[in-house]
């Protein structure tokens, strides 16, 4: 291997390890393949995820003559070959290979034939691939060790750039639940002990009846306020890496633990990480949610216990406190909202006031 190709070879790999963008790296890393090489054609071809064709970067053909070709590469053929059978493929005449399958109407003749994987760890990337010497000659042994080092010049740059946007991925995601996490302790905390101070001021019996009713209408403000940011937190959330239930139910409840000012009790029965699907949380939290803010703010509650269970046909929460007790005619829009959520779910949700022991609440959602 002469010394001039040696040098080039370096330029190459050094090119795609300070390339701007993947895209623009892979094009570069295929045009000085064609060059080291002495071709006239060369593409990358990338895997999609059934395992066919899914990006073709090509160089050496114009875009006038590509749209003059009747079908763009599907994996057919050598291309196909090389996919099935990832090892370096050296052919003298295309044409004349048992895999051939001819080309489409518009295609550029091609003779020789240097096909080789891109790798990335354990994982089939893609292919390199290059056609017609230019000397006419045959691709060589020299010419696939060359084009070996660039193929895995190009599964470290796309293994790079995976890791950067993973990295990227995981810096969004963890802003997102520090902001998450703020509004919850820093602001809704704030509005909530504000709620419960206007609360206290607004039983008093030597409050005017006007002022009484501004001071019920503040505290209307703040529920609504607060329900706005919760929504808020749970967009952030579902952006989050999703949690197995026990561990949403579980990071719920801890974050409940301040506003109720005592522990809250937690309880699991039955597979619930192996039976309850996403789209059954994404009801059994706002639901516990609403029960526990429900016993804490409007029930006077000191005690609170939460079950959930599972059995072959739903999932069940239960909430039980020993706060004032619950009215019937008291229906609240938390509790229409409760009552929507089991509907959507076929389920069932009641609640039964237990005297001086306190309250019960039983929603229950289909698996």
């Amino acid at each position: 291997m002469d010394d001039n190709r040696l040098v080039a070879l370096s330029d190459a790999v050094m090119d795609v390890a300070r390339g701007e963008d993947l895209k623009t790296s892979l094009m570069r890393l295929v045009e000085n393949a064609v060059l080291i090489v002495d071709c006239m054609y060369g593409a990358l071809g990338a895997l999609g995820l059934d395992g066919t064709l899914e990006e073709f970067t090509y160089v050496g053909i114009s875009e006038e003559s590509a749209d003059e070709i009747a079908s763009f590469p599907e994996g057919k053929g050598l291309l196909g070959h090389l996919l099935e059978h990832p090892q370096p493929l050296r052919v003298k005449e295309i044409r004349e290979h048992p895999a051939s399958v001819g080309f489409p109407e518009g295609h550029p003749s091609m003779a020789g034939f240097l096909g080789v994987p891109i790798r990335i760890r354990d994982e089939v990337y893609g292919s390199l691939y290059l056609t017609q010497k230019r000397n006419g000659k045959e691709f060589t042994e020299e010419d696939e060790q060359l084009v070996i080092v660039l193929a895995s010049a190009a599964g470290v740059a796309i293994d790079s750039y995976r890791g950067h946007i993973a990295q990227s991925q995981m810096s969004v995601l963890a802003e997102r639940e520090r902001i998450a996490r703020d509004l919850h302790d820093l602001v809704i905390q704030r509005l909530f002990a504000t709620g419960m101070m206007l609360q206290t001021l607004g039983k008093r019996s030597s409050l005017a009846v006007d002022d009484a009713e501004r001071v019920q209408e503040s505290v209307d403000n703040l529920d609504h306020t607060i329900s706005q940011i919760r929504n808020t937190i749970f967009e952030l959330q579902a952006a989050l890496p999703l949690l197995d239930i026990r561990s949403q139910v579980m990071r719920e409840v801890d974050a409940l633990h301040s506003s109720a000012g005592f522990q809250i009790r937690c309880e699991f029965e039955g597979p619930v990480n192996v039976l309850v699907s996403s789209e059954l949380a994404a009801h059994i939290i706002p639901v516990i949610r609403e029960l526990i803010t429900n016993a804490i703010r409007h029930a006077g509650a000191t005690d609170i216990s939460l079950l959930l269970s599972t059995n072959k046909t739903y999932c069940v929460v239960t909430v039980t406190d020993n706060g004032k007790g619950f009215v019937a005619s008291h229906r609240k829009s938390g509790l229409l909202n409760l009552e929507s959520r089991a509907l959507e779910r076929q389920g069932s949700f009641e609640i039964f006031g237990m005297g001086s022991a306190g309250t019960k609440a039983v929603w229950q959602g289909s698996l």
